[in-house]
């Protein structure tokens, strides 16, 4: 019997291609996809506003939920529900990993040109060394930035562990598998650099 036979009711259909596609029947899985696809689809672009290459990338994720743990359902409603359900749950996933994404490769693409560190007095394990660097003026600011620029991606990612994310020295350099001396005596380098450029 196929879903187009007469004799079958949408309800009979749903009852009978879940219960196929647990058994293992591409061919129901087939049958559920030339049915209710579009509809998916059509929710997912109405729903997310995404084109519809997102939405058939969410499908095809809502498809392999079902293909792998397929619902027993006894209505055509109820397997459309849980389609629907299933695949706006797939598509929030992917947005809020592409926003978490985002906002972290944002967050490492900034050069922290600001600085509000002072020197202090560090202990044996060079620690607590900090470096001041104000920038007030504009002008000043435009330089330091372009200074910034010409540090390469060693030098900006030690910046960044230091200043943008707070780690301590001595953390950096067990991450990166140097010395504490080493570290401290990089980032005091690149300071160097940054308040030339600044004053000039």
């Amino acid at each position: 019997m196929t879903a187009d036979a007469p004799s079958e009711s949408c309800n009979e259909w749903a009852a009978r291609v879940t219960r196929a596609v647990r058994g293992g029947s591409r061919e129901a899985l087939a049958e559920i996809y030339d049915r209710c696809a579009n509809d998916v689809v059509t929710l997912l672009e109405r729903s997310t506003r995404r084109d519809e290459s997102f939405a058939l990338d969410c499908l095809q994720e809502m498809f392999m939920k079902l293909a792998a743990n397929p619902p027993i359902v006894d209505t055509h409603a109820t397997l459309l529900a849980w389609m629907r359900v299933t695949a706006l749950n797939v598509a929030r996933t992917v947005i809020v990993a592409e926003n978490r994404r985002h906002r972290r490769d944002a967050a490492h693409a900034a050069v922290e040109v600001q600085f509000e560190v002072h020197d202090e007095v560090h202990d044996e394990v060079h620690d607590e060394v900090h470096v001041e660097v104000h920038v007030e003026d504009p002008a000043t600011r435009q330089a330091l930035a372009e200074i910034t620029r010409q540090l390469d991606e060693n030098e900006r990612m030690l910046l960044r562990l230091r200043h943008v994310e707070g780690m301590r020295i001595r953390s950096i350099a067990v991450a990166l598998g140097a010395t504490p001396q080493a570290i401290e005596s990089a980032l005091r380098r690149i300071v160097a650099r940054l308040r030339s450029g600044g004053a000039s």
